[in-house]
C-alpha cells in the first residue's frame, strides 16, 4: 500500500478526503442551491456536488443547467419520471465514485463551514458507518409550529446534539454516509416516495454493513449544521407528518428485533375500535351504537388532550425548556393542545398503513425509535402513557356513555 511506504519513508502525507453531496431536487428553488453549491471545502478534500432533478418537467432545469453544466464539480442529471427522493438518492449514490456521501435536501441551507466540519468528522472517525448532522429548524412563533415540536414529530432531527456516538439513525436532510463499504446500502423504495421510514431503514442496514466489516455505527456531527425551513412556510398541514407515519409503520414487520408490545391500545387504535362499533351500528340500524361510537371518539380524543396538558404543564415541563418557541401563556397551552392533534393523527396514519400492508396480526406493535442505544426508558414511558390514556377513556366511558 502507498500509505505504508509512506510510512516507511516518514513522510506523513495526509490522504485527501472524497465527499460527494448528494442533492435530490423536486422544487428546483434556485436561491437554495446557489447556497449549497457555493460551499467551500479545504484543500485535503475533494467534493462533487450531485443534483437529481426529480421533476422532469420543472421549468427551473434549463436554468440550472445553463448555471452549473460547466463546473467539474457539479454533476446534474434529471430523472425521466417522478421517481422519489429515495430513488433519486440511489441514483446519486450510483453516480458516486468517493468514499463518502453528504445527503442534502433540496430546501436546507447549510452553514458555510459545513464541508470544512464534515471532513473533520470524517478524518475523527474513518471507520464510522456515517454521521448523523445537526438539523435545525426556525423558531417556532406560532401554535402550528411550536405543536409540531411540542408532538414530538421533529424530535431526531437535531438528535446529534443529544446522542454522541452510535446513533441511531438520522434525517436525510442531512446524513453523511461511507460508500466504500463492501455491500452497497440503498434506500429501498417500499417506503413511500414522499418519505417515511425509509431513513431508519438505510440507517440499520448501514450500521449493520459497516459493524459486520469490522467498522463502527453512526457518530453524531453536531456542528455539521443546516436549517431546514418550515414546511409551506408554516402553513398548518398535518398530512406530512400523517404519511411519514403510514410509511414508517412497515419498519416494525421490516426489523421485529427493534419492536415491542404495547400494554394498551394507541389513539388510533381506540378510534379504530370505535369506528368498528359505529359501521356496525349503520349496517344494523343501530342509532345507539352510532351514538356510543362518536361519543368514544370524542372521548378519546378530550382524554389525549388532557393527558399531554398534564405531561407538557406538570409532570415535564423542564423538556421544553430548550425548545425554540417564541409563544407563551395561552398561546402555548393552545400549542400544547394542538400538539395532541398532530400526534393523534400521525398515529392513525401509521394504523392506516399498517391496514393498507394488510399487517394485522402487527396491531399493537410499536416500533423502538432508539433501537435500544437509551434503554428501556422510552418503551416504559410510552407504555405508562398509553395505559394512562386508556384509563382515564374508561373511567369517562363509565361517567358519561353508560
Amino acid at each position: 500500500m502507498v500509505e505504508d511506504w509512506l510510512d516507511k519513508q516518514d513522510c506523513k502525507a495526509q490522504q485527501c478526503v472524497t465527499l460527494d453531496v448528494v442533492i435530490p431536487c423536486y422544487r428546483l428553488d434556485l436561491s437554495i442551491l446557489d447556497t449549497i453549491l457555493s460551499l467551500k471545502c479545504s484543500t485535503s478534500c475533494t467534493v462533487m456536488f450531485i443534483i437529481i432533478v426529480d421533476d422532469p418537467r420543472s421549468p427551473h432545469t434549463f436554468e440550472l443547467l445553463s448555471k452549473y453544466s460547466h463546473r467539474p464539480d457539479v454533476r446534474i442529471r434529471v430523472n425521466n419520471a417522478n421517481v422519489g427522493a429515495s430513488a433519486s438518492r440511489n441514483r446519486g449514490v450510483g453516480e458516486s465514485a468517493a468514499d463518502w456521501v453528504h445527503f442534502l435536501d433540496d430546501d436546507v441551507v447549510p452553514e458555510p463551514n459545513l464541508l470544512f466540519e464534515a471532513e473533520r468528522v470524517i478524518r475523527s472517525h474513518p471507520r464510522a458507518a456515517g454521521f448523523v448532522g445537526n438539523t435545525t429548524f426556525p423558531r417556532a412563533d406560532t401554535i402550528f409550529t411550536t405543536a409540531v415540536h411540542l408532538a414530538g414529530v421533529t424530535y431526531f432531527w437535531d438528535i446529534a446534539t443529544k446522542i454522541d456516538d452510535d446513533v441511531p439513525w438520522g434525517v436525510t436532510a442531512n446524513l453523511i454516509a461511507r460508500r466504500n463499504i463492501n455491500g452497497a446500502t440503498h434506500f429501498d423504495l417500499r417506503y413511500p416516495k414522499t418519505g417515511g421510514g425509509e431513513d431508519i431503514d438505510f440507517c440499520r442496514l448501514k450500521r449493520a454493513s459497516s459493524l459486520g466489516h469490522g467498522g463502527h455505527g453512526f457518530f453524531a456531527a453536531p456542528n455539521v449544521r443546516v436549517t431546514h425551513p418550515w414546511w409551506n412556510g408554516g402553513t398548518r398541514s398535518y398530512w406530512r407528518f400523517h404519511y411519514w407515519s403510514f410509511g414508517d409503520g412497515a419498519l416494525i414487520s421490516r426489523f421485529p428485533q427493534l419492536t415491542y408490545y404495547d400494554f394498551a391500545p394507541n389513539s388510533a387504535e381506540l378510534i379504530f375500535i370505535c369506528s368498528l362499533l359505529g359501521s356496525a351500528g349503520i349496517l344494523f340500524l343501530r342509532s345507539d351504537w352510532v351514538q356510543i361510537a362518536l361519543k368514544s371518539v370524542t372521548i378519546v380524543v378530550l382524554v389525549n388532550v388532557l393527558h399531554d396538558c398534564f405531561r407538557h404543564l406538570i409532570q415535564h415541563p423542564e423538556r421544553n425548556e430548550g425548545l425554540n418557541s417564541g409563544i407563551t401563556g395561552l398561546l402555548w397551552l393552545l400549542a400544547i393542545i394542538e400538539s395532541s392533534f398532530i400526534r393523534i393523527f400521525s398515529e392513525l396514519g401509521r394504523l392506516r398503513g399498517m391496514i393498507a400492508r394488510k399487517e394485522y396480526l402487527l396491531f399493537g406493535r410499536r416500533f423502538d425509535r432508539f433501537a435500544g442505544r437509551v434503554g428501556q426508558g422510552p418503551i416504559r414511558e410510552e407504555r405508562i402513557n398509553s395505559l394512562q390514556r386508556v384509563v382515564l377513556a374508561m373511567v369517562a366511558e363509565y361517567l358519561f356513555v353508560f
